[in-house]
């Protein structure tokens, strides 16, 4: 006998039905924002239907699927994977840097993600009236997390904004960056989810690492010495 709708609806968790829901939206490459401007709703509120927070119907799933381009039930079919993932325990030291070195060897680190696209910018005089350099991230690149990661950029300098304003207080600052982490715990880079698979076929394997293809917005002219 068939399953019915709502049947096939109660397998799955909210946390389960969010995942599936994030995962293909950033499939699509539809940041937050987007997505609540077509279902009519806030930023925050999607934020709570992919993390779980809200229990949601199936007509709203349904309606959340067409948006997404995708029959419902294979929205939910979809969702993300995580058997066979060890969970990181938060028992690691945090980063610290003594020197410049460590900071220039956290950057190459960085750049070294595929699944965040980098520009490298610098200026300085005289054809810049200020010594500028950035790794900056386009928000609309082809990376898979380049819209969130410049979303997450947005929100955090409206939290500091408003911390320096003295509209939140630290312990509000330090609560939204706990959620913020947490919120993008699960979001696994692609390098590493491979990398998973090749432990199970072949333990010991050595991880091929990809470099990012790092567009160089402007280049210093080479000084000449006399």
């Amino acid at each position: 006998m068939a399953m019915s709708d709502d049947q096939r609806f109660a397998m799955y968790t909210a946390e389960e039905i969010g995942n599936a829901i994030k995962k293909r939206r950033r499939q699509l490459k539809i940041t937050q924002k987007e997505f609540a401007q077509r279902l009519d709703k806030s930023e925050r509120t999607i934020q709570k239907y992919e993390s779980g927070e809200i229990t949601m119907k199936i007509d709203l799933i349904k309606q959340i699927a067409d948006e997404l381009d995708i029959p419902w039930q294979e929205l939910l079919e979809a969702k993300a994977d995580k058997i066979g993932i060890m969970a990181v325990e938060d028992n690691t030291p945090a980063y610290r840097f003594h020197t410049l070195s460590d900071v220039i060897k956290a950057l190459f680190t960085i750049t070294e993600i595929k699944d965040i696209s980098f520009r490298l910018s610098c200026a300085k005089p005289p054809e810049s009236p200020e010594w500028t350099s950035a790794l900056m991230v386009d928000g609309k690149g082809n990376g898979t997390y380049n819209a969130d990661f410049c979303l997450f950029m947005e929100n955090w300098m409206n939290k500091l904004a408003a911390l320096q304003s003295g509209s939140i207080s630290q312990e509000q600052f330090d609560t939204w960056k706990r959620e913020t982490l947490e919120y993008y715990s699960d979001s696994f880079f692609s390098d590493f989810t491979s990398q998973i698979a090749k432990d199970r076929k072949a333990k010991g394997s050595k991880k091929k690492s990809g470099i990012s293809s790092i567009q160089i917005v402007s280049t210093l002219e080479e000084e000449t010495n006399e």
